[in-house]
């Protein structure tokens, strides 16, 4: 069965994903570096979504996206040295 919005982005932009990414501040008032922050990633097309903590948990949401089609990144990818904060 298909996912609501699935048909209209694929039929579009087939090979296309659309993720929206929020992130904030957990306890602001701690001061500079002592906060700690979070953050939800949402698929466009389907809705589904997940929280994050971590670079990591943000890279897995969208790695399971790229195995469906057919991208193969490994935990040493381009894709995770990007969301690490690493441009080379």
């Amino acid at each position: 069965m298909d996912e609501p919005g699935d048909a209209d982005v694929g039929s579009i932009q087939p090979h296309t994903h659309s993720f929206l990414v929020k992130v904030w501040l957990v306890d602001p008032e701690r001061g500079p570096g002592r906060s700690g922050w979070r953050g939800r990633i949402t698929h466009v097309p389907t809705g589904r979504h997940r929280h994050f903590a971590t670079m990591n948990g943000l890279a897995s949401f969208i790695t399971r996206y790229l195995h469906a089609m057919g991208v193969r990144p490994t935990p040493s990818s381009r894709l995770r040295r990007w969301l690490r904060g690493d441009r080379r």
